[in-house]
């Protein structure tokens, strides 16, 4: 009971990363809108996409790698921050901004736009680049404030 009071109640100060601690469930949120904006942008390239041959097949593996990139790096950011809820909380908005922003950019794009272009397909290209930008950047500051509060 080195984590427990008199009364067998564990301090979750003490003991971070249990269910019912509000960083370990800031954490699980973070790895669902993660996994879920990966899902949601996977599903837009396989409906914009062209599967007609088996080199283009071979190529999505790789456009797929590239789209999952910003939300993976989240994802292992949010287990490294899980000790921390406000590094977790400056984590899960850059994760917002990044999944919500790339998300209506590819909505817009390949679903919404009333006429499609051969350019259209650079999206796939430029949007995760922004997107790793832009995660790295609030993994950055929040490592920072992980960091300065164990200072």
């Amino acid at each position: 009971m080195a984590c427990g009071n008199e009364d067998g109640e564990v301090n979750r100060m003490t003991n971070p990363a249990k269910p019912g601690n509000s960083s370990f469930m800031l954490t699980r949120a973070i790895k669902s809108l993660a996994s879920l904006a990966a899902a949601a942008s996977l599903a837009i390239m396989g409906y914009a996409g062209d599967f007609s041959s088996p080199s283009l097949i071979a190529l999505s593996f790789g456009f797929a790698a590239w789209l999952c990139a910003p939300y993976a790096v989240a994802w292992i950011a949010a287990g490294r921050l899980k000790s921390d809820a406000i590094a977790s909380a400056v984590l899960g908005v850059g994760l917002t901004v990044i999944a919500g922003l790339g998300l209506y950019a590819y909505v817009s794009v390949f679903i919404i736009n009333p006429k499609p272009d051969a350019q259209d397909g650079l999206a796939f290209l430029v949007i995760p680049f922004y997107q790793l930008g832009t995660i790295a950047l609030a993994c950055a500051l929040a490592f920072l404030v992980k960091r300065l509060r164990r200072a």
